[in-house]
């Protein structure tokens, strides 16, 4: 994983300090999916003064990228659409409602939001 964290390629170049070392130690749960945040953040976001800074916050807090979070979401909301019998299968951004009518995703998270 520092190996990875090396090769990002960032101006200012990451500086695997004692710092970044301590978080993979403590976080090493987090660590694939906040390398993927700073490589997300480091193509979307202008003048980033430290990449650490960011590497060590996703770590913390868990983060992800956009397109895997709303993913995620996306894969939860479809679990408690199926449980509840609003829906019976989901393939890419469709799902097929109870009598098997297809639904664009998005349309149906809009239609039924997830409540516990």
């Amino acid at each position: 994983m520092l190996q990875q964290l090396r090769e990002i390629p960032c101006t200012p170049q990451f500086r695997l300090n004692a710092e970044i070392q301590r978080t993979v130690k403590r976080y090493w749960q987090s660590v694939p999916g906040a390398i993927a945040y700073l490589k997300e953040a480091l193509r979307t976001w202008k003048g980033i003064k430290s990449p650490e800074a960011i590497f060590v916050a996703a770590c913390k807090e868990g983060r992800k990228p956009e397109a895997q979070q709303a993913k995620s979401g996306a894969i939860a909301w479809f679990e408690w659409a199926r449980k509840n019998r609003i829906v019976i299968a989901m393939s890419g951004e469709t799902v097929y409602t109870l009598d098997g009518q297809p639904v664009g995703l998005q349309e149906m998270m809009r239609r039924y939001l997830m409540r516990e």
